[in-house]
Order: structure tokens, then C-alpha cells, then sequence
């Protein structure tokens, strides 16, 4: 009678794994646990998503300089304005650097922003961390890094990072034909 609980139940954990294992569809949502993207429905709800993973203090509206003796400042490549599809921006510090807290009103519009910036070659970098509907620039492969178990993915329209993604990691087509969304960050 023993024996038959123990097979009964050793048969129950093995049809359990099979339901809830691997395949299915399971490869496609790998490194995002096959939950949506994040939403931050304005500048303070970004911040507080954002401190969850590392610093975001001292929110502004102004952008940082650049430093280092160069004019201009860390962000003026973002994609601004509604045409851009960014509803506002704004910046905090972290121990990485600043961070640019940037709400999307519209993702294809901010992509087709951000192609044209690439082709333009002033891009910095592999592209901006996304939510559902609003970005994270970064200045430090620190931060991007802290960021990576967020959920968030990278929206890139780099062709030459595009194309180096590595097998396994995500890799959908992004909103704009040239742009992918992917959890990989060398």
C-alpha cells in the first residue's frame, strides 16, 4: 500500500514538471519570467521602479552636463518631444552616473526616434532600457546591468548589436522595422 502512494505520487510531481517545464512557448519569454513589460505611469512611479534595482535619487527635469570637459550634456542624443512619442523626461543620480526617466506616449514613434538617431550616428550605445510604456538611459554599463533582472528589455535599433545577439536570449521585433527588444546586455 506504501509503494502505491509513493508511485502514485512520484507519477503526480512528474506530470506536474511536465505541464510547467520547459518548451511551450517558455524559450520566447525566457529572461522576462513571461510577465509583461513594467508600466511607470508617470516621472515619481519611474523613479520608484528604478530605485527597486539601484540608485535614483535627486529627480530633475534639467539634464545633467555631460562633464569631462565636453559641451552640451549625458543625454542631448534622446529622443525629445511628442514627436518623438516621449510624453516628458527627467533625470536622476546614481552611483553609476545619471539616468534618464523617459514616459512614452508613443513606442513606435519613440523607436523610428531612435532609428533616426542611429542612422544619424548619434546614438550612444546599444540602445534604452523599456517598460511598457516609458525608457531608462543609462550612463554606466553598471546601472544597465542592475537593471537587467527589472524586466525591462533593450529597445535597439543598432544594427550592428542587433545582429551579435547571441541564441537564447530574447529577440522580438521591435515597434519599428530595424529595432528588436532583447534581455541581452554585454
Amino acid at each position: 500500500m506504501r509503494l502505491s502512494r509513493t508511485l502514485t505520487a512520484g507519477a503526480a510531481v512528474v506530470a506536474l514538471a511536465s505541464l510547467t517545464g520547459c518548451g511551450g512557448g517558455g524559450e520566447a519569454e525566457a529572461g522576462s519570467g513571461g510577465k509583461s513589460l513594467p508600466k511607470a505611469k508617470d516621472v515619481a512611479a519611474m523613479e520608484r521602479f528604478v530605485s527597486q534595482y539601484t540608485t535614483c535619487t535627486d529627480v530633475q527635469t534639467n539634464p545633467p552636463d555631460a562633464g569631462h570637459g565636453s559641451s552640451g550634456t549625458a543625454f542631448e542624443y534622446l529622443p525629445k518631444g511628442a514627436a518623438a512619442g516621449v510624453k516628458e523626461q527627467a533625470y536622476c543620480k546614481s552611483e553609476g552616473g545619471p539616468i534618464a526617466l523617459v514616459s512614452i506616449s508613443d513606442m513606435k514613434k519613440f523607436q523610428q526616434a531612435m532609428k533616426a538617431n542611429e542612422v544619424a550616428g548619434e546614438e550612444k550605445g546599444a540602445g534604452a532600457l523599456v517598460g511598457a510604456d516609458f525608457a531608462v538611459f543609462t550612463t554606466s554599463g553598471d546601472t544597465t546591468h542592475a537593471l537587467k533582472s527589472s524586466g525591462m528589455l533593450i529597445a535597439s535599433c543598432h544594427e550592428a548589436f542587433n545582429s551579435k545577439i547571441p541564441s537564447g536570449y530574447i529577440k522580438r521585433d521591435g515597434a519599428v522595422e530595424g529595432c528588436v527588444m532583447t534581455d541581452y546586455m554585454p
